[in-house]
């Protein structure tokens, strides 16, 4: 029996997935539909779980927990027990410890998991969450609501989307104005079909409908084209690109030709404004790819992101991706893309705002 933690009663152990004797010793007692949710739980970066053992070394509950890897959030994802004598409160309590150790701020669960684990967790839209340590104390208190992505090439303008609904809840984002946004700001081409959206068109999509609109853009050329796959993209790509840019300037959107530091996302917020800021996909989902999302609040060094991607090869769930609490270095690491790396963020706010 692994003894990573002890009770005087019985053992509380932590696994990870590498511990294939355990995985292995949990799936053959529990039924077939868990043992199935484990071994795809096993495959997932960012898994962690905290078993209980009877004085016999039987399994008698465990909890599994995981991760969006660069975020400060751990959703409860499986939580079985076969005894009345299981400690779900001992199994928070452990599943905490390992968090806080991973630098996790908050758990997540949905109402089911919650009623059988116990434990003390606050309502939010949809999941219940509880923090480990104090919750920052943040000035911004409307959460844009999560709209995710309804195609691969849409996250600029579903985070538009959230943004616009953040500042005007009168408006909730829904497809129709996730794919309005793309057709007026998209670059066209992406490595096969359609592509993403740059800041400019992000920006003047925005400034159409009387938003206010600030530009960080830190590269002088078009960008995204490593997603071209000819030469011919690439020229109609940069072509775009330049309209777009020309357009900003016609409509004087204030645009700061350099890269950002992240206090000045800050700043920002604090402003009234919402950041639509571009990311390296590689450190969430280990793949390169340039992605958008929404930072709309921050608090103590944390700030919190709607993301519109829902990762299905992770499991992912709706909680997985709304209010994010993420670290300030880990916002400054992912917020780069390109080689030469650059910068490229969007601010929007209500139009009466003034400086």
């Amino acid at each position: 029996m692994p003894t990573s933690l002890m009770t005087s009663s019985a053992g509380v152990a932590v696994f990870t997935a590498e511990d294939a004797a355990v995985w292995a010793g949990l799936a053959a007692a529990v039924p077939a539909e868990v043992a199935d949710r484990l071994a795809d739980l096993r495959k997932i970066a960012g898994v962690t779980g905290v078993v209980q053992y009877s004085v016999e070394g039987h399994a008698l509950a465990f909890v599994v927990g995981q991760r969006r890897p660069a975020a400060a959030m751990m959703r409860v994802a499986l939580f079985w027990t076969g005894a009345v004598t299981a400690d779900g409160p001992l199994l928070l309590e452990a599943l905490e410890r390992e968090a806080s150790g991973q630098d996790v701020l908050c758990l997540r669960a949905d109402a089911a998991t919650v009623a059988r684990l116990g434990g003390h967790w606050e309502q939010r839209a949809g999941f219940l969450q509880r923090w480990i340590g104090i919750e920052p104390t943040r000035r911004q208190e409307r959460i844009p609501p999560s709209w995710p992505q309804t195609a691969g090439f849409t996250c600029g303008p579903s985070a538009l989307a959230m943004a616009m609904a953040g500042l005007d809840p009168a408006l909730p984002p829904d497809r129709a104005l996730e794919v309005a946004l793309w057709r007026e700001a998209t670059t066209i081409i992406g490595p096969s079909g359609p592509g993403g959206c740059d800041p400019y068109g992000l920006a003047l999509a925005a400034h159409r409908r009387g938003l206010r609109a600030e530009l960080f853009m830190s590269s002088a050329e078009p960008i995204f084209l490593d997603r071209a796959a000819s030469q011919e993209r690439r020229g109609l790509m940069e072509f775009v690109q330049t309209g777009f840019k020309r357009e900003a300037e016609a409509a004087s959107l204030p645009n700061e030709p350099r890269a950002f530091a992240i206090e000045e996302l800050a700043l920002a917020l604090d402003r009234g404004l919402l950041a639509l800021v571009l990311i390296d996909q590689a450190p969430m989902m280990g793949y390169t790819c340039p992605h958008w999302v929404l930072v709309h609040g921050h608090g103590e060094g944390v700030y919190f992101v709607n993301d519109p991607w829902i990762e299905p090869d992770r499991l992912e769930q709706a909680m997985d991706v709304v209010d994010l609490p993420v670290m300030a270095a880990e916002l400054d690491r992912m917020a780069w893309y390109g080689d030469p790396a650059y910068r490229a963020a969007v601010l929007v706010g209500r139009q009466r705002l003034r400086d």
